[in-house]
This record gives structure tokens, sequence and C-alpha cells, in this order.
């Protein structure tokens, strides 16, 4: 049986060099323009994505049918899409509010 470990590494240490790059490309331009991802972001995105995908590994290696593979893969992105959005710029919380604001008027 393979570790669970092996693709999750792989497919983080991939994605994780789209923002290496942009942040290297960016560097000379001022804060809020562009790509300034610190050891922090690449830590706490990396942590988020390998988990992810460990925890993809291991349920879907528990499913039967393809199928279910699949939207076990759309749950995890739509997951992972929704922390990445709210760690950027609060934008789940940011919604809430106005939709709670919106209802109590």
């Amino acid at each position: 049986m393979k570790s669970l470990a092996i693709r999750p590494a792989i497919g983080t240490g991939l994605l994780l060099l789209i923002p290496l790059v942009m942040s290297a490309l960016d560097r000379h331009k001022p804060a809020g323009d562009g790509w300034h991802w610190g050891p922090m972001d690449f830590g706490v995105m990396g942590a988020l994505l390998f988990g992810a995908g460990v925890g993809y590994e291991y349920f879907a290696r528990r499913l039967g049918s393809r199928r279910q593979r699949w939207m076990l893969g759309i749950a995890t992105l739509c997951v992972v899409l929704a922390i990445w959005v709210e760690l950027a710029v609060g934008g789940i919380s940011q919604l809430a509010g106005h939709v709670l604001g919106a209802a109590s008027t």
C-alpha cells in the first residue's frame, strides 16, 4: 500500500511553485499590487493544501465508486477554496455580514 502523503506532497509543491514564481517576478512592485507572499503565507497554504490532499487520499480509498470519489474531490476543492478566500480577503465573513445585516433591517 502506497503512502498517503506522496501525491499530496508532490501536488502541494507544484501548486506552491505558482505563487513562488509570481512573488519573485513582482518583488519590485509596491505592497498591495501584485503577489507578495511571505514565508508564513507559504506555510499556511502548504499546510492547507497538503492536509486537504491527505484527507482526500484517506477517504477516497474507502469509497467504492468513481462517482463518490469525484464528489469527495469537488467537496474538498470547495472547502479549500472557501478557506483560501477567507484567509486572503475575509470574503466569507464579509458576505455573511452583508447577508445578516440586510436580514436585520
